[in-house]
């Protein structure tokens, strides 16, 4: 029984990656087409005006922007992939289903658009201060955008957070009881996570994401806490 389980899981889990490449593949070609617009819209919110120092450069860049916007784009069909087509082995309730696709889809879209709109902006000014005398920034439009795009994927993951611990809880990995108890050491990882993918080292770059994870860290531990209660067997009286 426990082996059929498996082999309908591993099925299953084959449908999602191919129809996810698949949605990914035509967001991509979407993207590809639409790159130039996408760079004017980063080169919007930083400011910055960049070159290309090779002749193969735009392609290549427009190329990796195509491979990123295919996986961002795509990203709430993926979602939504991995719990219709996942629901039956899991046993996950519709309501729950639509609710972990909604939120899962509304994070990784709002920790992007956070970084997009606040981010990028105070990042690349601190970055640019330094610039002056006889220093003088000449940015690739290839460095540029994979540090664009890593940022705001680094953000949207890392929204993520509540959805994780929940699915965790599900599972049966991890306790809230013992989350709660390691606060100390939260705030310890995540100040060290925000100082990693934060692009300055300055404090005021590193809270702009420490404070909104440590936030979602709280709010992952109320969301566990929820789904305990909920796989907690109701105690039937004695006849």
């Amino acid at each position: 029984m426990e082996r059929k389980r498996i082999i309908a899981f591993l099925t299953d889990l084959r449908r999602v990656i191919l129809k996810s490449l698949g949605a990914a593949v035509i967001s991509g070609i979407v993207s590809f087409i639409y790159a130039k617009d996408i760079i004017k819209l980063l080169l919007k919110v930083t400011d910055l005006q960049v070159y290309y120092l090779s002749l193969p450069e735009v392609f290549f860049t427009t190329v990796e922007l195509a491979l990123y916007g295919g996986i961002f784009f795509a990203f709430p069909i993926i979602i939504y992939l991995i719990w219709h087509e996942l629901k039956g082995t899991l046993g996950i309730r519709p309501i729950y289903g639509y609710l972990f696709v909604f939120f899962a889809v509304a994070l990784f879209y709002g920790g992007s658009l956070f970084c997009y709109c606040f981010v990028l902006p105070s990042g690349t000014k601190f970055l640019l201060s330094y610039e002056g005398g006889a220093i003088r920034a000449m940015i690739s439009v290839e460095r540029f955008v994979l540090f664009c795009t890593a940022m705001i994927f680094a953000f949207g993951v890392t929204f993520e957070i509540p959805i994780i611990m929940m699915a965790l809880a599900k599972i049966g990995i991890v306790k809230s009881r013992v989350l709660s108890k390691t606060r100390r050491y939260a705030i310890l990882v995540v100040s060290i996570v925000a100082a990693v993918i934060t692009p300055t080292p300055d404090v005021y770059n590193m809270m702009l994401l420490a404070v909104p994870m440590y936030i979602l860290y709280e709010a992952g531990i109320v969301l566990m806490k929820i789904v305990e209660k909920k796989d907690i067997p109701e105690e039937r009286p004695v006849q």
